[in-house]
């Protein structure tokens, strides 16, 4: 399960395509059972990601003092509870849909596509993070800015969505709306 550097790119690449709503970035994606299992190594690809949101979620919290990151067990949970549902999510709502909506046969190549274009999301949204961190902006323009960094994901969700599972764009819509009401409501009923 060893994720190799080709693979990693042309996931990535195939990511940056489908936020654009190319859907020849589709084809970037490895689609497999042995790919399957090694999609589930794209989170340690952003874990870069989770340490800027951690840093941001101790500047909210209100902890400036010097230390380590890791000390603060309850501001830790939710950053990493924040972080698995980024992943999480739209796969577990796929899932939850496959039987009803027969989406069976898109389902393995949509967790794949969703586990890669996470790494992607989660970059996105550390950069308000990082300016939170880092004091270029204040707690509430940092929260605008992952408002819109949410809306930006919510529509590659719902173009991966539309093209992997072949569903109709109102199906892929909800789907994608569920998802970035998850990250909405996470962004900030935990605050």
């Amino acid at each position: 399960m060893i994720l190799a550097a080709d693979e990693i790119a042309r996931s990535l690449n195939g990511s940056w395509d489908l936020l654009n709503r190319r859907a020849q970035g589709l084809k970037q994606f490895e689609i497999g059972e042995a790919s399957f299992w090694r999609s589930f190594g794209a989170p340690l690809l952003a874990a870069p990601a989770f340490v800027v949101s951690l840093a941001a979620d101790r500047v909210h919290a209100g902890l400036f003092e010097p230390g380590s990151l890791f000390d603060n067990a309850s501001v830790v949970a939710r950053a990493g509870f924040d972080f698995a549902a980024l992943w999480l999510t739209l796969p577990l709502l796929g899932i939850a849909l496959a039987n009803s909506l027969h989406l069976r046969a898109g389902l393995v190549p949509f967790i794949i596509v969703c586990n890669w274009s996470c790494v992607l999301a989660a970059a996105i949204l550390s950069v308000p993070a990082l300016m939170l961190a880092i004091g270029w902006a204040t707690a509430a323009l940092a929260t605008l800015y992952s408002v819109a960094a949410i809306v930006i994901i919510m529509q590659m969700r719902w173009f991966s969505a539309k093209i992997t599972l072949g569903v109709t764009s109102g199906v892929a819509l909800v789907l994608a709306a569920c998802d970035g009401l998850v990250g909405l409501g996470l962004l900030r009923v935990l605050t």
